[in-house]
């Protein structure tokens, strides 16, 4: 596998680059993204003709990594987000399938209402926000497409890297400040580590897998579920810790629209197509509070639960 990754300067795009390595792949970035070491790509302006300026040598596969994902954005925005996130998407991938080359998609688990749980791969698209109506036309779109193509559906995707796209990162920051936090305990989805993820795209990948496939945790948490997780884990290392996980409703935050309530992900499919191993969260919450907390240097010179950070 040999991929060139448009968006490689995000959350996922960045982990899939770094998976590969530079002599399996290249990356791009936003003309505003401060990473160096990638070529700039507009998405709303550039084609496959800048693309190929990038690429050294033949590509089996273009990652599609970039694109408006803020839900929040796209309903107030429809009409700019959908110029990136449908116009110019469905225009590029016709011009990466014109050069025969793969194309893989990263969508959403927004393609369903929410109204059920662990919705399978080809299940019908049937989102009730804008955000999920735009990945679900693309997905739709390459559909009706004869030629091989992958779309990798997603759902919550996590680390503890702080200062990311990535919850647990931010509920980290929230340790660190002392700030009790506030989480849903009707918004279910199914999280996976990022480093699993780029693992199970670039394995589908290599395995010649075309279609659609969901790629996510294998097992299905409320939002209030996970934050306690950590916390826990917290706790378990710096019993001293101070913090409150409050439950809520999801309706109960202001939104321009009704998210969503359960959006998880059956991975049947994706499990009995390669042999990727998904680390449950409990491991990763336990991992990232021995990263931030496990250390005795961290113990002996912090004040915890209200303290510095």
């Amino acid at each position: 596998m040999r991929a060139l990754v448009v968006g490689a300067s995000g959350f996922v795009g960045g982990a899939i680059l770094s998976r590969l390595g530079p002599e399996r792949a290249v990356g791009t970035r936003y003309n505003n993204s401060a990473r160096h070491g990638l070529a700039r790509f507009d998405a709303a302006r550039n084609g496959f003709a800048d693309l190929t300026r990038v690429m050294r040598g033949d590509f089996s596969h273009v990652i599609l990594a970039h694109g408006a994902i803020n839900p929040e954005l796209c309903a107030e925005c429809p009409v700019e987000t959908g110029k990136i996130n449908v116009e110019s998407m469905i225009r590029l991938l016709q011009e990466i399938l014109d050069a025969r080359i793969t194309p893989i998609f990263l969508s959403t688990d927004y393609v369903f209402d929410g109204t059920r749980g662990l919705w399978e791969d080809d299940a019908a698209q049937c989102p009730n926000t804008e955000y999920g109506r735009q990945k679900a036309a693309v997905e739709q779109w390459l559909q009706a497409r004869s030629r091989p193509w992958l779309v990798v559906r997603l759902s919550k995707v996590v680390s503890g890297e702080r200062n990311t796209h990535s919850v647990l990162g931010q509920w980290v920051d929230d340790v660190f400040a002392g700030k009790s936090m506030q989480s849903a305990t009707d918004q279910i989805f199914s999280p996976l580590h990022v480093h699993d993820v780029a693992e199970s795209i670039i394995n589908l990948a290599e395995s010649g897998r075309t279609g659609i496939y969901n790629v996510a945790g294998p097992e299905a948490l409320s939002r209030y579920e996970l934050n306690n997780l950590l916390v826990a884990s917290i706790k378990a290392l710096v019993p001293q810790v101070n913090v409150v996980v409050k439950p809520c409703s999801l309706r109960d935050i202001r939104f321009r629209e009704h998210r969503p309530l359960n959006t998880s992900l059956s991975i049947k499919k994706a499990a009995a197509a390669i042999n990727t191993k998904l680390r449950p969260m409990a491991q990763v919450c336990s991992e990232i509070a021995e990263e931030h907390f496990g250390t005795p240097n961290y113990c002996a010179g912090r004040q915890l639960g209200g303290g510095r950070g």
